[in-house]
């Protein structure tokens, strides 16, 4: 059994993170439940997440996996609010400040928040949490050190501060400014791990302490029912592993690696459109009868919309127009994806798709270790279009993109940029050849 422990700056240095049956894990972020590859008998705790810069650990997700029958817990920071949130839907609160939340002393996400560095620093911590604060005005006053006044202000002060910005000099600075710096400063120096310390991390390490220390770790007996959405779907491809190697690249990657390089991925994208609308269209790409919205389009839209090139409206057939048309617009059910999982024909070329993919995401490393101010993100999309322009040999991108089963032109680019130096690279190899 292994406890998968995610934690940042609440368990910096701690020594719980080397005890046997532990599996750290920095912080958690959306997806890292989905890349998480459990043996039976494993949990999860959550005490750390992150948010802002990165998109923040999503509610399905940790009910996705409470539902595959893996006891989740929550404790100390980001874990206890989600556990609060999740109460009585899967997910086990644990601690003081998990208590706070269910009782409503605190109630925003902004009461645990603080900033901290990556995990060449040990994610230090730069800021304090508003729960800190608290936790150690409430010890003050139950020792008869400072007054229930003073500490309510104190409380208020470090409330007034913005999570990002709450750092001991911004602190010290308000609490001068209302005449209690001293109290203040108190307050700061009681939290250091050698006085009274920080709660949040007296919480984390109670927590993983208590959880190794039961026989076993049963899921809650609450009925959770996950809805399997597209966006749940999406989520999925998004971040499960293609392989076995959890570092390796995820099935959307794959997948969109095998969009943008197969040579015949356009042939085999428009088979796979027509396989699934010929159930509801049987005569689709038989020179039969066609979806009727298709009526209401002008030449125009068709254009506009990169359903139609301004030279296929010329040199097609009505029934090729009609095929190329329902081929770039084509959804699955409920209207939002094109793909919501590696399709069938892909899934035996998975494991060398993987080791390809892997080796063009790799340039972007080695060009950064040149250049470090490089970053696909930033690629222009001008810059992006040329490359793939040259690799598919048009000058109609936007309807290539969608032939090649990308939603739309934009997200073709936010998905193909990962992949601009590989595509560079195949064009420069093509023509040396």
């Amino acid at each position: 059994m292994t406890i998968h422990v995610y934690a940042g700056p609440s368990l910096a240095g701690s020594p719980v993170l080397a005890l046997n049956g532990i599996g750290p894990h920095p912080p958690v972020a959306h997806g890292d439940l989905y890349r998480l590859r459990l043996a039976p008998g494993d949990a999860v705790l959550i005490v750390d997440g992150v948010y802002q810069h990165i998109a923040a650990i999503r509610h399905r997700e940790i009910l996705a996996l409470y539902a595959s029958g893996v006891p989740v817990y929550g404790a100390a920071s980001l874990g206890a609010l989600r556990a609060c949130e999740l109460l009585g839907h899967g997910m086990t609160g644990l601690g003081t400040v998990f208590g706070w939340y269910r009782d409503g002393r605190v109630s925003s996400d902004a009461d645990v928040a603080l900033t901290h560095g990556d995990a060449d620093i040990g994610f230090r911590a730069f800021t304090y949490a508003l729960v800190s604060v608290l936790s150690v005005t409430d010890r003050m006053v139950s020792a008869g050190t400072i007054g229930q006044p003073t500490a309510s202000m104190i409380v208020e002060l470090a409330r007034s501060v913005h999570f990002g910005m709450r750092t001991r000099a911004a602190l010290l600075a308000v609490a001068s400014a209302a005449g209690l710096s001293a109290a203040m400063e108190r307050v700061l120096d009681e939290l250091g791990p050698e006085r009274l310390g920080d709660i949040k991390r007296m919480d984390a390490e109670a927590a993983v302490r208590d959880l190794l220390a039961r026989p076993a770790l049963t899921p809650p007996r609450d009925a959770v029912r996950v809805p399997d959405t597209s966006y749940g779907r999406e989520w999925r491809l998004q971040h499960i592993p293609a392989t076995a190697d959890a570092a390796g690249p995820t099935q959307g990657q794959v997948l969109t690696y095998a969009q943008l390089f197969l040579p015949d991925f356009p042939a085999w994208h428009t088979q796979y459109v027509l396989d699934h609308l010929r159930p509801e269209y049987p005569a689709v790409g038989a020179g039969g009868r066609t979806p009727h919205w298709l009526a209401g389009l002008s030449t125009e839209d068709l254009v506009r919309r990169s359903l139609l090139t301004p030279h296929e409206l010329s040199a097609l057939s009505a029934e090729e127009r009609a095929t190329r048309i329902l081929v770039r617009s084509f959804r699955l059910r409920s209207g939002r994806l094109v793909y919501d999982s590696v399709p069938a024909g892909l899934r035996p070329e998975m494991a060398e798709l993987a080791v390809q993919c892997a080796r063009l995401l790799r340039l972007n490393e080695q060009v950064t270790r040149v250049n470090p101010a490089f970053h696909p993100g930033d690629v222009p999309s001008p810059l992006l279009d040329s490359a793939f322009a040259a690799l598919w040999g048009t000058d109609e991108v936007a309807t290539h993109a969608l032939d090649r089963g990308f939603r739309t032109v934009e997200a073709f680019r936010e998905q193909a940029r990962p992949f601009f130096l590989g595509a560079r690279a195949a064009v420069k190899l093509a023509a040396a050849v």
